[in-house]
């Protein structure tokens, strides 16, 4: 026979509180409380990116995989996009051609695709950002 312990409230010491705000812990991979981002709505250049093509080919400009729109050779063009997630480039012709990639955040102002060659037969078409 098994015996049960039924305790009454007042038998429960009341010294012991539970705190009154969560904790941030992960509480089964979701987050307790909502984290808040706030941002002043002044007129920056937080949400602008300029893509500068100096070389001789068109380039399919996407951020994170979705089309942005093309650049033509020598172009510049403004996107307006939030700076998370990659920025990515490929030229618009040749189908096995791989993509530029770049991360981006809130310090990049502009980035440049550009060519160099390693030596005469080889050409190296890379993208750096401008701070």
């Amino acid at each position: 026979m098994k015996l049960l312990l039924i305790t009454t409230p007042s038998e429960v010491q009341k010294s012991k509180k539970l705190p009154l705000e969560p904790t941030p812990q992960r509480s089964g991979g979701w987050l307790r409380r909502i984290l808040r981002r706030v941002r002043l709505h002044f007129k920056d250049d937080h949400e602008t990116l300029i893509v500068e093509n100096t070389t001789q080919l068109p380039w399919q400009v996407y951020h994170d995989y979705h089309l942005l729109g093309m650049l033509d050779a020598n172009e510049e063009r403004t996107f307006r996009l939030i700076k998370r997630g990659t920025l990515n480039v490929r030229p618009v012709e040749g189908e096995s051609v791989e993509y530029l990639l770049l991360p981006l955040n809130t310090t990049i102002y502009a980035v440049q695709i550009y060519q160099h060659r390693l030596d005469e037969k080889t050409e190296i078409y890379d993208m750096k950002r401008i701070a």
